[in-house]
């Protein structure tokens, strides 16, 4: 598959992780030490909860636990993937990818509700009105941009840094902003009650302008302030007009095309992309099917992201994006009555790109499919440490965007060996 580029007019189990996590005050602590190099976030997220066994953390042959077919190999850098003639986009992915990728397995997010764990795994914490890495990376690096954090799909937290954000919601709310025309249709009528020409436009906004420049003479305010440049935002997001096109289906492939271009044009830091329809209560079978098409839209992404050049002369835009693929949880190691598997705390993530070291496993999990303990600063399996929880992998996702993870989770050391 390939994307044309679009025209400038065209576009627009619980208790062991909570206790792993109090544990911390007694190891050794090392600090925070954020990435030197700041990395754009795309952030990829399966929704419904994947079965990491069927790709990231293979288990075959393993007693209490119903294993798909196929058979690992070594990919990409070396990684061990698991692989089936069934899912032939999984092996392409990853021997044409793998050594630009991380897999982090084990990551326990110590739950197993939707919500909180999709929460806990984006954010680092518990608190709900906490923003996502994404979110973060954005009001870090990129305030000064059009649209900060691009939110494509439906799972993304903003929290403080909803004013930096650009959602098209589930319902494509931005096509109210952009065109109230293509949202609010008058039917049976020419348009709504005013529809201003360019010309109009133009005027309508020298006046509002001069009206801001009076009142910011009489009594300055901040608010005035971000009024305007949101006026300036709203112009540079027009740009990308595919926006307003984008099908409420919620098409991974057209996410993929406006993340992109929005991207290369500096239009946003951090993007978040959205993929559904994971949660295989009934026949886990599904997973081989979902695994497959998702590997193949990632496959688009990366190529992509490798095609466009990056801001520094020589670079790629995949040098300076760090593209994280997550889903909420795991799901259980036995298939239940249905044929399904439902939800499990344990769940395993990928990280591709960003000038970061690829062609490595960090982390694992047991023969039991609960967590393993890791050490930190390696990455490495560690029966001595404590497993790795949803705040060590957020806060190491923190660090490798260039953001001092300390300023946003306490009480949990980063994953440092993300950006090691």
């Amino acid at each position: 598959m390939s994307i044309a580029r679009i025209s400038r007019r065209g576009l627009l189990m619980g208790g062991l992780c909570t206790a792993a996590v109090a544990g911390l005050a007694g190891q050794r602590r090392v600090a925070a030490a954020p990435s030197a190099t700041p990395r754009r976030v795309v952030l990829v997220f399966a929704s419904g909860a994947w079965d990491p066994t069927y790709v990231l953390d293979p288990k075959p042959g393993i007693a209490g636990i119903d294993a798909p077919t196929g058979e690992i190999k070594e990919l990409g850098g070396g990684l061990p993937v698991f692989t089936d003639p069934s899912r032939p986009n999984v092996e392409a992915f990853f021997a044409a990818h793998g050594s630009l990728a991380t897999i982090i397995n084990g990551i326990n997010v110590a739950s197993v509700a939707h919500p909180q764990s999709s929460h806990r795994i984006l954010s680092g914490v518990t608190d709900d009105t906490a923003p996502d890495v994404a979110a973060i990376a954005a009001a870090t690096h990129g305030v000064d941009l059009a649209a900060p954090y691009l939110v494509l799909g439906r799972t993304a937290f903003s929290g403080p840094f909803a004013s930096l954000s650009a959602r098209t919601g589930s319902a494509n709310q931005l096509v109210t902003l952009l065109n109230p025309l293509a949202t609010f249709p008058a039917v049976g009528q020419q348009g709504l009650p005013l529809v201003p020409k360019v010309t109009e436009e133009a005027i309508i906004r020298d006046h509002v302008l001069a009206r801001v420049a009076a009142e910011q003479s009489k009594r300055p305010s901040k608010r005035l302030d971000d009024f305007v440049a949101s006026l300036e935002r709203s112009d540079a997001i027009r740009e990308i007009g595919q926006i307003g096109d984008i099908e409420f289906s919620r098409s991974f492939d057209a996410q993929i095309g406006l993340a992109v271009e929005a991207l290369d044009r500096g239009l946003c830091y951090s993007v978040q992309m959205e993929t559904g329809n994971w949660d295989t209560h009934e026949n886990n079978e599904q997973q081989g099917k979902l695994n497959d098409d998702f590997y193949a839209a990632l496959m688009l992404l990366m190529d992509e992201l490798i095609a466009r050049p990056g801001s520094k002369q020589g670079s790629k835009l995949i040098d300076e994006t760090m593209v994280v693929v997550v889903s909420e949880m795991g799901r259980t190691p036995r298939l239940n009555a249905a044929m399904g598997k439902d939800h499990w705390p344990v769940t395993s993530a990928l990280v591709l790109g960003g000038g970061l070291k690829g062609g490595r496993v960090l982390g694992g999990s047991t023969d039991a499919l609960d967590s393993a303990g890791i050490d930190l600063q390696s990455g490495e399996v560690d029966p001595n440490a404590n497993p790795l929880t949803y705040a060590s992998f957020a806060g190491g996702l923190l660090e490798a965007a260039g953001v001092d993870a300390g300023d946003y989770i306490v009480n949990a050391e980063p994953l440092h060996a993300i950006h090691a």
